[in-house]
């Protein structure tokens, strides 16, 4: 910090003789005062600045979905509320809290890839250790997929007939044992079937009442 006195000193000596020519004063003056404020700002501490980490910048789009209608923790999409919980439980127990913690709510449905998408990037934006999450949705022998909110199998990703139909349906013929659907983050949101007894995190959804008080 001592040679700062020096530097400012040196600068004007190189800088202002070259000021001097200018013919207007306020010119003149206002490039001094350019230079010195230029120089003072330089010493000043520099900004924390954060950088988005370019690995997750997709996932930042959760953020852009506000919470609308919905009660404080959940997030508005498509006319629907949406909650990821990370408390990890069985499929069954995972209904039952969404049942629990919201007037109608229900494992969440998917009814198009749009929504799809919107779900990986809320649990990969809420816990980035997540790498697969219950949904409502299941399978049983002599039926074919049903959502717990009673929504229509409408949109059936293409995964879901080579895992539900050809693995699901083996073990169904002979076991008779429901299969449980997930979202897998590792693949890009891809779906899968899974025992309905093992614990994970998993996504309640409800429709909020718009009806006005």
């Amino acid at each position: 910090m001592k040679s700062l006195p020096f530097l400012f000193l040196l600068l004007g000596v190189l800088v202002l003789p070259g000021l001097e020519g200018d013919k207007n004063p306020d010119v003149k003056r206002r490039d001094v005062r350019s230079l010195f404020s230029m120089l003072e700002g330089s010493q000043s501490s520099p900004k924390n600045i954060q950088v988005p980490d370019q690995a997750d910048s997709s996932l930042v789009e959760s953020k852009l979905y506000c919470q609308g209608p919905c009660r404080d923790g959940w997030f508005s999409n498509m006319g629907q509320c949406y909650k990821f919980v990370q408390e990890k439980n069985t499929w069954a127990g995972a209904e039952s809290v969404c049942q629990r913690i919201a007037g109608g709510g229900h494992l969440t449905s998917i009814s198009n890839a749009a929504q799809n998408d919107f779900l990986v990037n809320l649990a990969s934006y809420e816990d980035k250790r997540t790498t697969q999450f219950w949904t409502g949705g299941s399978y049983q022998k002599g039926t074919s997929l049903s959502w717990t909110d009673g929504s229509l199998p409408n949109f059936i990703q293409r995964p879901l007939s080579s895992i539900f139909n050809a693995i699901g349906g083996i073990f169904n013929s002979i076991f008779n044992v429901r299969i449980c659907l997930t979202l897998n983050l590792g693949v890009q949101g891809m779906w899968d079937g899974c025992d309905c007894n093992k614990k994970l995190s998993f996504i309640c959804s409800y429709k909020p009442n718009l009806t006005p008080p």
